[in-house]
């Protein structure tokens, strides 16, 4: 039999002390997690500014003043502006990965691009970096954003022809589709300020809604063919000149410089694009561009004007020929669409036009307005005659836009299909959505 085996303090001893338990440390933020946060503070941040203002106009002491440091604290984060531009187009890549592979564990194809578009729109996520001026930055850091910017592109289009296949999306050109979402989420990014949208968060809470209603069934009145364009691209074009009379060869050499450049800009940005880019696609030297420009911003002006002649033009042919409204709506679009694969490619707005000098910049905003309010009329004119849905005028007039706005970014100078191609693609999907029980 076990017995307790007791010990005992040995006689004028004291009693051995319990042993105390370790206090339990409070909670820290670590310094790195404290950086982390901050870090993200300024992606944001100078994320909303290259968006506003566009890479060109936006400084590392623009940055710094707008969150409220100085510049040697900001060189804390980031080592100059092109690193900080980097960064943010990277944090857009990445977070545009982490959606579509949340978004792949959908059931069918439509689930997984509708629910892809959700996630993209969420109006409580921060602004992400609208990847429309890569080429100014340095060729490595280029090198891996467009790589990461093109696996995005080539995994959403395999979630279109993926729900082609399945039955789930009406057939398609999935290559052209994808890009097109692609281009419209990008111009939601940039509608909340070009609408004046008090905060930007309800009417980016909108823009999630109507266009995830757009690409599920479509604007246009069941049962109603994509109307088709009677109108070629083509007649916008100059006529031809006399070539012996000065004024028009004058007028004609400025065409050809104004027209080269919204190319260049279209394709690769503002920010990236030099004179010396301009004079070398028309075959002349830098001079040549100055004889008939001040300067680059003289330039840009130019083509923006050019620009909204060009949707002025594109918008009273629709109504001219268009015999309803949603027919008006989408021959307007078709030859935006057209117009950007094409010759003409007319400017878009782009980042940094509010940066524009004075008078020019309240000319260019009252006439984009101009051409918003126009574009809504026919949408409007649409649902009250019956030839399309109810639906958001308001952000289908704005977003819209982005479909076409985002085609020189990837369709290359020598794509073989016909611009019409394109038109086609854009309407129907506008026209019909993407889901195959509405086709």
């Amino acid at each position: 039999m076990l017995t307790k085996l007791v010990v005992k303090p040995r006689e004028g001893c004291a009693p051995m002390p319990k042993p105390r338990p370790e206090p339990v440390p409070e909670p820290v933020v670590r310094p790195t997690r404290k950086r982390s946060l901050k870090r993200e503070a300024l992606l944001v941040r100078a994320t909303e500014l290259f968006n506003l203002k566009g890479i060109g106009a936006t400084s590392i002491g623009d940055v710094a003043a707008e969150l409220g440091l100085t510049r040697a604290a900001l060189y804390y984060y980031v080592e100059d502006r092109d690193a900080l531009v980097f960064q943010c187009y990277l944090r857009a890549c990445e977070q545009t990965a982490e959606d579509l592979a949340l978004a792949a564990e959908a059931n069918d194809g439509l689930s997984r691009v509708l629910d892809f578009v959700e996630r993209q729109a969420e109006p409580s996520r921060p602004a992400a970096a609208v990847l429309s001026e890569t080429r100014a930055l340095p060729p490595a850091q280029r090198e891996v954003v467009e790589a990461a910017q093109a696996r995005n592109a080539a995994l959403l289009q395999a979630m279109v022809a993926g729900g082609v296949a399945d039955g789930s999306i009406r057939p398609c050109d999935a290559e052209i589709v994808a890009q097109a979402i692609l281009g419209m989420l990008a111009w939601a990014q940039l509608s909340p300020h070009w609408v004046r949208s008090v905060g930007g968060r309800s009417f980016r809470a909108r823009t999630a809604r109507a266009l995830t209603a757009m690409l599920h069934h479509g604007d246009g009145a069941p049962g109603r063919p994509a109307p088709a364009c009677p109108v070629a691209i083509e007649s916008f074009l100059p006529g031809p000149i006399n070539a012996f009379d000065r004024r028009e060869a004058a007028e004609m050499k400025t065409t050809q410089l104004i027209a080269a450049a919204s190319q260049l800009f279209n394709r690769h940005g503002i920010e990236a694009t030099s004179l010396e880019d301009v004079s070398a696609a028309l075959g002349a030297t830098k001079g040549v561009v100055y004889h008939y420009m001040q300067d680059k911003t003289d330039l840009v002006i130019r083509c923006y004007q050019r620009a909204f002649s060009l949707y002025d033009a594109f918008a009273l042919a629709a109504r001219r020929h268009g015999a309803d409204g949603h027919a008006r709506a989408m021959i307007g679009a078709h030859l935006n669409v057209q117009a950007q694969v094409s010759a003409l490619s007319p400017l878009m707005p782009q980042p940094g036009l509010d940066a524009l000098p004075e008078p020019h910049r309240s000319e260019l905003t009252v006439r984009a307005r101009g051409l918003r309010t126009r574009f809504a009329g026919f949408i409007r004119q649409a649902i009250a005659d019956g030839s399309g849905r109810d639906c958001d005028v308001l952000v289908l007039s704005q977003i819209g836009a982005g479909a076409f706005g985002w085609l020189p970014k990837w369709v290359a100078p020598d794509d073989p299909r016909p611009p019409a191609r394109f038109g086609d693609e854009i309407v129907a999907l506008f026209t019909f959505g993407l889901s195959a029980r509405r086709s």
